[in-house]
């Protein structure tokens, strides 16, 4: 299994699902992720956990 970062699709995702979480309490869970990207639930949460552990957790700008 390939690190899910060296698919831009998945790193978008990630991203998208990050930036959602932080703007937003209460955001969308990734179940709902899930529909709309049409990955299982364990392919969103890998994608987001690979991207949050990338940027060391820190996702202030």
């Amino acid at each position: 299994m390939s690190h899910p970062l060296l698919d831009p699709r998945r790193t978008f995702l990630a991203a998208l699902v990050l930036a959602f979480k932080f703007y937003k309490d209460g955001a969308y869970k990734n179940s709902a992720w899930k529909d709309i990207s049409g990955l299982p639930v364990q392919e969103v949460s890998r994608c987001e956990m690979a991207l949050v552990q990338t940027l060391g957790w820190r996702l202030w700008v």
